[in-house]
């Protein structure tokens, strides 16, 4: 009897079409940031129109941060801490976890205006100059990223609100490339939104 199950279930199996295991791999769906532009935009930029997709063009007098370090631009998530509340015998009866934020972490090698005004927390004076009193921070920006990858194919992010959360040390010496090194901690924007990004999603499909 059990000899006719086993050959009942190994029919069954062989009757399945199991094509689906590799077929579900597309290549042309992996991607590999070749290039990138980001611009920061002080908050309140009059010349700044946000985008609605990947098709935006920066202002005309606009120009990116330029070269960054090998590393790249790195898009982080950081979770919001978790509570958790227990019942009288122990048991947890509700957990809450803070919604978090994104961080945007790059090293920009290029001293341009934008990028010494956001590392060093100062507007940059008609002279090239800049004026330290502090090291605290709290200038505002917007993040635009625009990306390319192996295939043209474009992604952009546009973060409404961020600051620049922390910052490493600019190293002076003849070894080392000089670099501002930051990281743009994302707030919440007017709609609640940190960012919005288009261009990810290779394949439509379900």
């Amino acid at each position: 009897m059990s000899d006719n199950n086993e050959k009942t279930t190994v029919a069954a199996q062989g009757a399945t079409d199991y094509g689906y295991v590799s077929s579900g791999n597309t290549a042309g769906n992996v991607r590999l940031i070749k290039n990138y532009a980001l611009f920061l935009f002080p908050k309140g930029d009059s010349t700044f129109v946000a985008p609605t997709g990947v098709a935006w063009t920066p202002p005309a007098s606009k120009k990116p941060i330029g070269y960054s370090t090998e590393d790249g631009v790195v898009l982080h998530p950081e979770p919001g801490d978790s509570t958790d509340y227990k019942a009288h015998n122990g048991d947890i009866v509700l957990s809450d976890t803070d919604p978090g934020y994104w961080t945007l972490q790059l090293a920009a090698m290029e001293g341009r205006k934008d990028v010494v005004s956001a590392y060093f927390d100062v507007d940059v004076e008609t002279d090239g100059g800049i004026s330290i009193k502090g090291a605290g921070l709290k200038k505002e920006w917007i993040l635009v990223l625009v990306a390319l990858d192996q295939q043209d194919r474009p992604f952009l992010l546009y973060g409404t609100n961020a600051k620049v959360s922390d910052r490493d040390d600019v190293s002076l010496k003849s070894s080392e490339i000089m670099n501002f090194s930051m990281t743009f901690k994302m707030l919440k924007g007017a709609n609640g939104e940190q960012f919005h990004a288009w261009g990810l999603v290779t394949d439509s499909s379900k």
